[in-house]
């Protein structure tokens, strides 16, 4: 470079002061193997509030780029190791440095070497001798078009979301409005009978003479659909509170063991009159296991102490006891195991019924939703619903393994709430 052009140069320099808008947050990388020309750049780019660094190899660049990530980097293409081509592919190839703009600057006037310039990737070319004006003219520009191609990204990003959101918000209207259509459907068919059954007892009742016995027993009848209808309406409101987060953990101190047995005799003589129910507690505490403690009679067990949510363990079991002796043959065996620790309580129900698809698994506890493999078997479909409603609002886990015509089993854990 000549005097004159140094001059020139720095009178550039000085008209630069004057027309520029410094920008102190922007980093610039200058590679250049020659120092004149990097301490001239540098000392126009500090003067306008820039962060300068520099390199004087391709090596050094491509270190000194990945480390400190500038905001644009100004390239000279002949250099002694790498040339500037060769280092701008490599940074294009780097995820890390890939988006950064480069500026090529070069002494070489060629067309093919400038058409090489921006094949490689680089944003614009300056040829030498330059005018600092001009130089520092592009740098703005290509910092202003990096910065909104970035508002670009983020917009973008942003509005990607916003539509993700929204499909997630159209597919839960879906799911809810098809919810509300199974609600309708399942509970006017549940009414129906039980209605129809009510209606026809009264009316028995009214226009027929009967015997004590028989009323007693049209009573009886007219009771236990009442009894069902109600049922199910309480199965409905509890999945209305647990949908709308309005269901709490209720936690009372209890005795878990007696707890365990009074519901495993209810459910013997209940429920599963046809089929073997087989139990096991086992207590870590003590290390001591009891079989079977529904057939034990005017046998006092040993407190187990916990704090608990007494009412949701009850839906939870019933519903998944139920379940096992619903879908399983007469006379097949139930097992039913739990084992009680410090700070949790687990249990697994396994039955020798139907089983459950692996379409049907994937929306197991989905409310209304029920097997393809039930046949005529009576249900709503919100059993298993409540059951995971139940185990998420007492903080636990429920995991189910199944095979068709082989038999399903449940594995729910639960925390021991044992400080007040």
């Amino acid at each position: 470079m000549t005097n004159q052009e140094s001059q020139e140069n720095l009178a550039d320099n000085e008209a630069v002061n004057n027309t520029v808008v410094s920008n102190e947050s922007a980093s610039i990388l200058i590679v250049d193997d020659t120092i004149y020309n990097i301490q001239l750049l540098s000392l126009m780019l500090v003067r306008q509030k820039y962060q300068v660094y520099q390199a004087t190899s391709g090596l050094e660049a491509l270190e000194k780029a990945n480390q400190i990530l500038p905001d644009i980097i100004l390239l000279d293409i002949r250099m002694p190791d790498l040339d500037g081509y060769e280092v701008c592919k490599r940074l294009k190839e780097n995820p890390t440095t890939k988006s950064i703009p480069i500026i090529f600057i070069s002494s070489v006037e060629e067309p093919s070497e400038k058409v090489e310039a921006f094949s490689v990737g680089g944003v614009d070319y300056v040829s030498k001798p330059f005018q600092l004006i001009e130089v520092l003219a592009r740098i703005e520009t290509h910092l202003r078009l990096c910065s909104l191609q970035k508002k670009l990204q983020e917009q973008n990003e942003q509005l990607q979301l916003s539509a993700e959101v929204l499909s997630r918000s159209l597919k839960h209207e879906r799911e809810l409005s098809q919810m509300k259509s199974d609600f309708i459907s399942v509970v006017s068919h549940e009414f129906r009978t039980p209605l129809t059954t009510i209606q026809s007892a009264s009316e028995l009742l009214e226009y027929y003479e009967w015997t004590k016995e028989e009323q007693v027993e049209q009573l009886h009848q007219i009771q236990s659909e009442v009894k069902h209808m109600t049922e199910l309406m309480e199965d409905v409101l509890f999945l209305s509170r647990t949908n709308a987060n309005k269901s709490k953990i209720n936690l009372t101190q209890f005795d878990l063991l007696n707890f365990y047995v009074q519901l495993l005799k209810k459910m013997q003589k209940t429920f599963a009159k046809d089929n073997i129910l087989q139990s096991s507690i086992y207590i870590a505490s003590t290390n001591t296991t009891i079989e079977n403690p529904q057939s034990q009679s005017n046998v006092e067990f040993a407190p187990v102490m916990v704090r608990m949510d007494e009412k949701l363990l009850r839906q939870i079991l019933t519903n998944l006891i139920t379940n096992a002796i619903k879908y399983s043959p007469k006379d097949s065996l139930i097992s039913v195991q739990f084992a009680i620790a410090l700070d949790q309580v687990t249990f697994v129900i396994k039955d020798q019924g139907i089983g459950i698809s692996e379409d049907d698994l994937t929306h197991l506890f989905s409310a209304f939703h029920r097997g393809k493999n039930v046949g005529v078997l009576p249900g709503t479909g919100l059993g298993l619903s409540i059951v995971k409603n139940c185990v998420n609002t007492h903080n636990g886990t429920i995991a189910v393994q199944s095979t068709l015509n082989i038999g399903t089993e449940f594995t729910v854990v639960l925390p021991i709430y044992n400080k007040a």
